[in-house]
């Protein structure tokens, strides 16, 4: 510390010490504002084949859909997860999942009914690329499946797929999950015959290991496609603009050093060149000539007109 902070008044000491302290906490109570106490982020541990295994973390909003929200952390903290297979998998599209290998538990979350739809959502989310929604056929239909959103898919927004969380690390991972069955794995047969059916007909699906809460974490800001795509067009129109001007100017500037230039090349003989003048019909030469007169040449002129006399 250098010897004038020491010598300054103890007030003026405290007041720069409390100055990041209190920026911090103007921090910390923003962040409190944006982030619900009901917001959690969950675990998946995925086995995508026979030898690779990873986690993929989503951090849930209970703001985004209520009755979502409190059903996935009930699902979680039951287990029901543990075991699932992702058994309809379109690339570019979602990875589905939910439905437990174990025929019993399943019957026993059927037996609980559907959940009732969310259509009165303050701010409602919508189906970007990395989000998690209830997988739905219709009104009324939402019960334990779930999707991962691969893309921007704005058509699920108006078929009754709410989004409530959002991948916050291991989207890559995402992309692992074998997507080779696509939509052959019949969801009627995997409730009839859980474990034995998927295992038989369709080996190689990925499988969730295991789902649970872990410590929450804030999500990343993150731009939709559509809205990233916009702010590149802006941008190239914004760049475009600047060449333009930039064009002009260095037209402007180099017309400029042209026009200095020509000045400087200008001979001083050019000044003393006779006009040109209109003719008045007589072959009389112009008495305005601007051609130098050699004073020497004139006053012999006149010496030999003298003499002549």
């Amino acid at each position: 510390m250098q010897v004038h902070e020491f010598m300054q008044p103890v007030p003026a000491r405290l007041a720069a010490c409390a100055a990041p302290r209190a920026l911090l906490l103007l921090v910390l109570c923003c962040w409190a504002c944006t982030t619900h106490a009901d917001d959690f982020t969950v675990q998946f541990t995925v086995a995508f084949d026979e030898k690779h295994t990873g986690d993929i973390l989503v951090t849930v909003r209970e703001a985004k859909a209520p009755i979502g929200a409190k059903r996935f952390r009930e699902l979680v903290n039951s287990r029901f997860f543990d075991g699932c297979a992702f058994h309809r998998v379109v690339p570019g599209f979602l990875a589905q999942f939910g439905i437990s290998p174990n025929t019993t538990l399943q019957r026993l979350w059927d037996r609980r009914g559907p959940l009732p739809d969310e259509t009165n959502i303050e701010h409602p989310d919508w189906n970007m690329r990395g989000t998690l929604a209830f997988a739905t056929t219709g009104a009324g239909t939402r019960a334990t499946q779930l999707i991962f959103n691969y893309d921007d898919n704005h058509i699920l927004d108006s078929k009754g797929f709410v989004p409530f969380g959002r991948i916050v690390r291991g989207m890559p991972k995402l992309g692992y999950i074998y997507s080779g069955y696509r939509e052959r794995p019949q969801a009627s047969e995997i409730r009839r015959r859980g474990s034995a059916y998927l295992l038989s007909e369709f080996p190689r699906l990925s499988i969730i290991i295991e789902a649970k809460q872990v410590a929450f974490v804030e999500e990343p800001l993150v731009l939709s496609k559509n809205f990233t795509g916009l702010l590149i067009t802006v941008g190239m129109v914004f760049a475009v603009v600047l060449c333009c001007a930039a064009a002009r100017l260095l037209q402007r500037k180099l017309g400029i050093l042209q026009q200095v230039k020509g000045y400087k090349k200008t001979s001083s003989h050019q000044l003393y060149e006779p006009e040109d003048e209109e003719a008045d019909g007589d072959d009389s030469v112009s008495i305005t000539s601007r051609t130098p007169i050699d004073p020497t040449y004139t006053a012999k002129s006149k010496l030999g007109c003298e003499i002549d006399d």
